[in-house]
């Protein structure tokens, strides 16, 4: 009789370790995705009138050792990607949801000022595959400058996966020739405004 007893409790135990378990599991899931959602953040362009808080995409510092970007032409130089004419790189793709579709960065374009640099959100589609949408369309000067907000709209987010979680990674890409953009400081602002 104790031995059913205890059968009993072992099996009465371990469905309620289940029932206490698969919610703190589909709780941790969202922490295995890629950077963001629940990143710090900081106020990287007070000076520039833009108290909004942003955190940063991995790597998005160019500094040695961190998450490598996938480029085809570009190569980290002085702290900073380097983006000449027909090169493209893009970000790994960050935790993000619809309240974080906005992405700004540090920009600079020391070649042909009729160069403009292209950016783009890669995000999985409702219908599987990776979709992308053109977000902006930058023009730089020589000296180091903030580039202005640019994000999805809530009809690019309507068409993810997910409205409460998904994944997005930034293209940026030279369009034009004579161009030599460089990017630094790649953040993105957790809260849609």
């Amino acid at each position: 009789m104790s031995f059913r007893f205890r059968a009993t409790a072992v099996a009465v135990s371990a469905f309620a370790f289940a029932l206490v378990a698969v919610p703190a599991a589909q709780a941790n899931l969202l922490s295995i995705l890629p950077g963001g959602c629940n990143a710090p953040v900081s106020q990287p362009f007070a000076q520039w009138g833009d108290n909004n808080e942003y955190f940063l995409v991995p790597g998005g510092l160019f500094n040695a050792g961190e998450t490598p970007w996938a480029s085809t032409g570009a190569r980290v130089e002085s702290g900073s990607l380097s983006l000449p004419a027909g090169s493209s790189t893009a970000s790994p793709a960050v935790c993000a949801s619809i309240y974080d579709p906005t992405v700004r960065l540090f920009i600079t374009n020391s070649g042909a000022s009729t160069s403009h640099l292209r950016v783009e959100a890669l995000y999985p589609g409702l219908l599987g595959g990776v979709q992308s949408a053109q977000i902006g369309e930058l023009s730089g000067t020589s000296a180091w400058q903030p580039s202005p907000q640019l994000g999805l709209t809530v009809t690019n987010l309507l068409a993810t996966l997910s409205l409460q979680q998904t994944v997005i990674a930034y293209r940026f890409t030279p369009q034009g020739s004579g161009g030599h953009w460089r990017i630094d400081d790649v953040y993105v602002d957790p809260r849609m405004r």
